[in-house]
Protein backbone atom coordinates (compact mmCIF):
# COMPACT_ATOMS: atom_id res chain seq x y z
CA UNK A 1 0.00 0.00 0.00
CA UNK A 2 0.85 3.62 -0.62
CA UNK A 3 -0.36 6.70 1.15
CA UNK A 4 0.66 10.37 1.33
CA UNK A 5 2.68 11.74 3.08
CA UNK A 6 1.61 14.89 5.10
CA UNK A 7 3.71 18.16 5.40
CA UNK A 8 1.22 20.32 7.92
CA UNK A 9 -1.22 22.92 7.66
CA UNK A 10 -0.47 25.72 5.26
CA UNK A 11 -3.05 27.78 6.46
CA UNK A 12 -6.43 28.34 8.24
CA UNK A 13 -9.12 30.70 10.02
CA UNK A 14 -7.49 34.52 10.04
CA UNK A 15 -9.39 36.62 12.88
CA UNK A 16 -9.87 39.96 11.24
CA UNK A 17 -9.13 38.50 7.41
CA UNK A 18 -10.64 36.88 4.99
CA UNK A 19 -11.63 34.18 6.00
CA UNK A 20 -12.19 34.67 9.72
CA UNK A 21 -14.60 31.47 10.14
CA UNK A 22 -12.77 29.12 7.76
CA UNK A 23 -10.02 28.73 4.77
CA UNK A 24 -10.41 25.66 3.20
CA UNK A 25 -10.46 23.39 -0.64
CA UNK A 26 -8.07 25.62 -2.68
CA UNK A 27 -6.52 25.37 -6.13
CA UNK A 28 -3.49 25.66 -6.87
CA UNK A 29 -0.77 25.82 -9.76
CA UNK A 30 2.97 26.14 -10.12
CA UNK A 31 3.99 28.47 -12.79
CA UNK A 32 7.98 30.01 -12.70
CA UNK A 33 8.42 28.89 -9.29
CA UNK A 34 5.83 30.52 -7.87
CA UNK A 35 2.90 28.70 -6.02
CA UNK A 36 -0.45 30.11 -7.24
CA UNK A 37 -3.50 29.53 -4.66
CA UNK A 38 -7.60 30.37 -4.89
CA UNK A 39 -8.91 29.17 -1.53
CA UNK A 40 -12.34 28.89 -0.21
CA UNK A 41 -12.94 31.56 2.47
CA UNK A 42 -15.92 32.03 4.83
CA UNK A 43 -16.19 34.91 6.97
CA UNK A 44 -19.79 33.53 8.85
CA UNK A 45 -20.45 30.59 11.19
CA UNK A 46 -21.69 27.65 9.29
CA UNK A 47 -24.74 27.54 11.94
CA UNK A 48 -25.62 30.31 10.64
CA UNK A 49 -27.06 29.54 6.68
CA UNK A 50 -28.24 32.87 5.90
CA UNK A 51 -25.02 34.37 6.26
CA UNK A 52 -22.61 31.30 5.55
CA UNK A 53 -21.55 32.47 1.75
CA UNK A 54 -18.15 31.50 0.56
CA UNK A 55 -15.72 33.51 -1.66
CA UNK A 56 -12.10 32.94 -2.98
CA UNK A 57 -9.23 34.35 -2.16
CA UNK A 58 -5.57 34.49 -3.57
CA UNK A 59 -2.20 34.03 -2.17
CA UNK A 60 1.04 33.40 -3.42
CA UNK A 61 3.31 30.64 -1.89
CA UNK A 62 6.94 29.06 -2.44
CA UNK A 63 7.38 25.65 -3.46
CA UNK A 64 7.68 24.39 0.06
CA UNK A 65 3.93 25.64 0.91
CA UNK A 66 5.05 28.60 2.43
CA UNK A 67 2.35 31.29 2.21
CA UNK A 68 5.07 34.84 0.79
CA UNK A 69 1.58 37.44 -0.24
CA UNK A 70 -1.94 37.10 0.66
CA UNK A 71 -4.75 38.88 -1.22
CA UNK A 72 -6.51 39.89 1.84
CA UNK A 73 -9.72 40.41 -0.23
CA UNK A 74 -11.71 38.37 -2.88
CA UNK A 75 -10.99 37.68 -6.18
CA UNK A 76 -13.85 35.80 -7.08
CA UNK A 77 -17.02 36.25 -4.86
CA UNK A 78 -20.93 36.43 -6.24
CA UNK A 79 -21.80 38.66 -8.18
CA UNK A 80 -24.45 36.20 -10.63
CA UNK A 81 -27.85 35.16 -9.00
CA UNK A 82 -26.99 31.70 -8.93
CA UNK A 83 -24.26 32.31 -7.44
CA UNK A 84 -25.86 34.25 -4.61
CA UNK A 85 -24.95 31.91 -1.57
CA UNK A 86 -21.18 31.27 -2.65
CA UNK A 87 -18.32 30.62 -4.82
CA UNK A 88 -16.60 27.35 -3.59
CA UNK A 89 -13.55 24.94 -4.34
CA UNK A 90 -11.76 26.33 -7.60
CA UNK A 91 -9.75 23.97 -9.19
CA UNK A 92 -6.88 25.80 -11.76
CA UNK A 93 -5.95 24.85 -15.42
CA UNK A 94 -3.58 26.48 -17.88
CA UNK A 95 -4.96 26.12 -21.22
CA UNK A 96 -4.19 27.79 -24.40
CA UNK A 97 -2.15 31.08 -22.60
CA UNK A 98 -4.65 31.26 -19.86
CA UNK A 99 -5.56 29.98 -16.22
CA UNK A 100 -9.21 28.81 -16.20
CA UNK A 101 -10.36 28.53 -12.97
CA UNK A 102 -13.53 26.51 -12.11
CA UNK A 103 -15.46 26.74 -9.36
CA UNK A 104 -18.83 25.77 -7.73
CA UNK A 105 -21.89 28.33 -7.52
CA UNK A 106 -24.46 27.98 -5.07
CA UNK A 107 -27.60 29.65 -4.89
CA UNK A 108 -28.60 27.88 -1.62
CA UNK A 109 -30.74 25.28 -3.29
CA UNK A 110 -28.64 24.22 -6.13
CA UNK A 111 -24.88 23.71 -6.74
CA UNK A 112 -24.12 24.28 -10.22
CA UNK A 113 -20.30 24.59 -12.09
CA UNK A 114 -18.93 28.17 -13.27
CA UNK A 115 -15.80 29.44 -14.88
CA UNK A 116 -13.52 32.32 -14.73
CA UNK A 117 -10.10 33.11 -16.56
CA UNK A 118 -7.15 35.33 -15.71
CA UNK A 119 -3.82 35.47 -17.59
CA UNK A 120 -2.01 37.37 -14.19
CA UNK A 121 -4.33 36.79 -10.67
CA UNK A 122 -5.09 40.08 -10.67
CA UNK A 123 -7.99 40.31 -12.74
CA UNK A 124 -10.46 37.75 -13.10
CA UNK A 125 -13.13 37.55 -16.08
CA UNK A 126 -16.55 35.67 -15.47
CA UNK A 127 -17.32 33.18 -18.17
CA UNK A 128 -20.86 31.92 -16.98
CA UNK A 129 -22.48 29.01 -15.19
CA UNK A 130 -23.10 25.82 -16.54
CA UNK A 131 -26.85 25.24 -16.32
CA UNK A 132 -28.79 21.93 -17.13
CA UNK A 133 -31.49 19.69 -15.23
CA UNK A 134 -29.54 18.59 -12.48
CA UNK A 135 -29.63 19.93 -9.11
CA UNK A 136 -26.25 19.11 -8.18
CA UNK A 137 -23.34 19.41 -10.55
CA UNK A 138 -19.59 19.84 -8.47
CA UNK A 139 -16.04 19.18 -8.86
CA UNK A 140 -14.91 20.50 -12.38
CA UNK A 141 -11.98 20.90 -14.58
CA UNK A 142 -10.20 19.88 -17.60
CA UNK A 143 -7.21 18.42 -19.09
CA UNK A 144 -4.93 21.09 -19.58
CA UNK A 145 -4.29 20.33 -23.47
CA UNK A 146 -7.03 19.10 -25.60
CA UNK A 147 -6.97 15.65 -26.42
CA UNK A 148 -7.94 14.20 -30.24
CA UNK A 149 -8.38 18.64 -30.90
CA UNK A 150 -11.27 18.38 -28.05
CA UNK A 151 -11.28 20.00 -24.42
CA UNK A 152 -12.21 17.13 -21.80
CA UNK A 153 -14.38 17.86 -19.29
CA UNK A 154 -14.71 16.42 -16.07
CA UNK A 155 -17.67 16.80 -13.63
CA UNK A 156 -19.81 14.86 -10.82
CA UNK A 157 -23.27 14.45 -11.52
CA UNK A 158 -24.10 12.13 -8.14
CA UNK A 159 -22.90 9.78 -7.27
CA UNK A 160 -20.35 9.26 -10.35
CA UNK A 161 -17.93 11.09 -12.08
CA UNK A 162 -18.63 12.55 -15.61
CA UNK A 163 -16.63 12.93 -18.46
CA UNK A 164 -17.37 15.28 -21.56
CA UNK A 165 -15.88 16.68 -24.65
CA UNK A 166 -16.31 19.92 -26.08
CA UNK A 167 -14.50 21.82 -29.34
CA UNK A 168 -14.28 25.35 -27.83
CA UNK A 169 -14.70 26.61 -24.08
CA UNK A 170 -17.62 28.58 -25.27
CA UNK A 171 -19.35 25.43 -26.29
CA UNK A 172 -18.70 23.72 -22.74
CA UNK A 173 -20.66 26.67 -20.98
CA UNK A 174 -23.56 27.23 -23.62
CA UNK A 175 -26.76 26.16 -22.33
CA UNK A 176 -27.59 24.59 -25.15
CA UNK A 177 -25.00 22.35 -25.38
CA UNK A 178 -26.62 20.71 -22.27
CA UNK A 179 -30.09 20.49 -23.27
CA UNK A 180 -31.28 16.42 -22.77
CA UNK A 181 -28.61 16.37 -21.11
CA UNK A 182 -30.62 13.93 -18.41
CA UNK A 183 -31.19 11.79 -21.44
CA UNK A 184 -27.55 11.04 -22.13
CA UNK A 185 -25.72 11.57 -18.91
CA UNK A 186 -25.52 7.24 -17.78
CA UNK A 187 -23.40 7.02 -21.52
CA UNK A 188 -21.02 9.79 -19.98
CA UNK A 189 -19.94 8.35 -16.63
CA UNK A 190 -15.77 7.77 -16.17
CA UNK A 191 -16.03 6.31 -12.97
CA UNK A 192 -18.51 4.60 -10.55
CA UNK A 193 -18.65 4.09 -7.06
CA UNK A 194 -16.55 1.00 -6.66
CA UNK A 195 -15.20 0.29 -3.08
CA UNK A 196 -16.53 0.51 0.55
CA UNK A 197 -14.80 3.77 1.29
CA UNK A 198 -16.46 5.61 -1.97
CA UNK A 199 -20.19 3.90 -1.41
CA UNK A 200 -22.12 7.02 -1.23
CA UNK A 201 -19.98 9.09 -3.72
CA UNK A 202 -17.02 9.53 -5.83
CA UNK A 203 -15.97 13.20 -7.34
CA UNK A 204 -12.60 14.60 -9.06
CA UNK A 205 -10.44 16.45 -6.75
CA UNK A 206 -7.56 17.57 -8.97
CA UNK A 207 -7.31 18.05 -12.68
CA UNK A 208 -5.32 15.55 -14.29
CA UNK A 209 -1.46 14.86 -13.65
CA UNK A 210 0.36 13.92 -17.02
CA UNK A 211 2.62 11.62 -16.73
CA UNK A 212 4.53 8.56 -19.15
CA UNK A 213 2.16 6.31 -18.28
CA UNK A 214 -1.17 8.26 -18.68
CA UNK A 215 -3.43 11.29 -16.83
CA UNK A 216 -2.90 10.41 -13.27
CA UNK A 217 -6.26 11.41 -11.58
CA UNK A 218 -6.49 12.01 -7.82
CA UNK A 219 -10.40 12.36 -6.77
CA UNK A 220 -12.04 11.79 -3.26
CA UNK A 221 -14.54 9.03 -2.15
CA UNK A 222 -17.29 9.52 0.60
CA UNK A 223 -18.46 6.26 2.30
CA UNK A 224 -22.07 6.00 4.10
CA UNK A 225 -20.61 7.36 7.46
CA UNK A 226 -19.68 10.77 5.23
CA UNK A 227 -16.10 10.22 5.39
CA UNK A 228 -13.99 11.85 3.16
CA UNK A 229 -10.94 10.05 1.79
CA UNK A 230 -8.59 10.34 -1.18
CA UNK A 231 -8.15 8.11 -4.43
CA UNK A 232 -6.10 7.52 -7.28
CA UNK A 233 -6.88 6.07 -11.11
CA UNK A 234 -4.77 6.81 -14.14
CA UNK A 235 -6.40 7.20 -17.60
CA UNK A 236 -5.43 6.37 -21.30
CA UNK A 237 -3.33 9.55 -22.15
CA UNK A 238 -4.96 9.79 -25.84
CA UNK A 239 -8.61 8.56 -24.41
CA UNK A 240 -9.04 9.36 -21.09
CA UNK A 241 -12.76 8.14 -21.26
CA UNK A 242 -10.80 4.80 -20.55
CA UNK A 243 -9.58 4.48 -16.73
CA UNK A 244 -6.07 1.78 -16.97
CA UNK A 245 -5.48 1.74 -13.29
CA UNK A 246 -7.63 2.29 -10.20
CA UNK A 247 -6.32 1.35 -6.56
CA UNK A 248 -8.60 -0.04 -4.50
CA UNK A 249 -7.85 1.58 -0.90
CA UNK A 250 -7.15 5.36 -0.02
CA UNK A 251 -3.77 6.76 -0.34
CA UNK A 252 -5.40 9.31 1.98
CA UNK A 253 -8.23 9.72 5.23
CA UNK A 254 -8.97 12.14 7.96
CA UNK A 255 -6.61 11.06 10.94
CA UNK A 256 -5.09 14.45 12.39
CA UNK A 257 -7.32 16.57 14.52
CA UNK A 258 -7.59 19.41 12.05
CA UNK A 259 -8.85 16.98 9.16
CA UNK A 260 -11.26 15.19 11.87
CA UNK A 261 -12.95 18.54 13.60
CA UNK A 262 -13.87 21.49 11.83
CA UNK A 263 -17.33 22.65 10.46
CA UNK A 264 -17.87 19.19 8.51
CA UNK A 265 -15.83 16.46 10.46
CA UNK A 266 -13.79 13.84 8.81
CA UNK A 267 -13.22 15.91 5.64
CA UNK A 268 -9.79 15.37 3.46
CA UNK A 269 -10.94 17.54 -0.01
CA UNK A 270 -8.04 18.17 -2.76
CA UNK A 271 -8.45 20.50 -5.14
CA UNK A 272 -4.74 21.24 -6.39
CA UNK A 273 -1.21 20.20 -6.66
CA UNK A 274 1.82 20.12 -8.81
CA UNK A 275 4.69 18.62 -9.69
CA UNK A 276 8.22 19.43 -8.21
CA UNK A 277 11.26 17.15 -7.82
CA UNK A 278 9.16 14.36 -8.98
CA UNK A 279 6.77 14.42 -6.18
CA UNK A 280 3.55 15.71 -6.58
CA UNK A 281 2.08 17.97 -3.82
CA UNK A 282 -1.16 18.25 -3.12
CA UNK A 283 -3.29 20.46 -1.29
CA UNK A 284 -6.57 19.64 0.45
CA UNK A 285 -8.95 20.92 3.03
CA UNK A 286 -9.39 19.43 6.21
CA UNK A 287 -12.88 19.26 7.82
CA UNK A 288 -14.23 22.27 5.56
CA UNK A 289 -11.65 24.04 7.99
CA UNK A 290 -8.25 24.48 7.03
CA UNK A 291 -5.83 24.05 4.54
CA UNK A 292 -2.85 21.32 4.38
CA UNK A 293 -0.21 20.07 2.06
CA UNK A 294 0.66 16.41 1.06
CA UNK A 295 3.08 14.83 -1.15
CA UNK A 296 3.74 11.49 -2.96
CA UNK A 297 6.02 10.33 -5.01
CA UNK A 298 4.65 9.63 -9.04
CA UNK A 299 7.01 7.12 -9.98
CA UNK A 300 6.10 5.06 -6.92
CA UNK A 301 2.41 5.91 -7.23
CA UNK A 302 2.65 4.96 -10.69
CA UNK A 303 4.27 2.03 -9.98
CA UNK A 304 1.46 1.13 -7.22
CA UNK A 305 -1.13 1.84 -9.67
CA UNK A 306 -0.12 -0.44 -12.24
CA UNK A 307 -0.69 -3.21 -9.75
CA UNK A 308 -4.51 -2.68 -10.36
CA UNK A 309 -5.22 -2.80 -13.93
CA UNK A 310 -9.28 -2.30 -14.71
Amino acid sequence: MIRLERKGLVMGPSKGQLGEFARFNPGVILKDGVVHMLYRASDGDIHDKANYVSRIGYARLDVNGIVQSDSGIPVIYPTFPEEKMGCEDPRIVEFEGAFYVFYTAYDGKKARVAAAKTKDFKAYEKLGVIKHCFTFDKDAFIIPERVGGKIAFFHRIEPNIQLEYFDSMEELLSEKSWKGYENKFETRRLMKRKYQWEQKKIGGSLPPVKTVEGWLLIYHGVDNNNIYRVGAALLDLNNPSKVLCRLPYPILEPQEEYEISGDVGNVVFPCGAYVYNKELYIYYGGADKYIAMSKINVEELLKELGRYPC
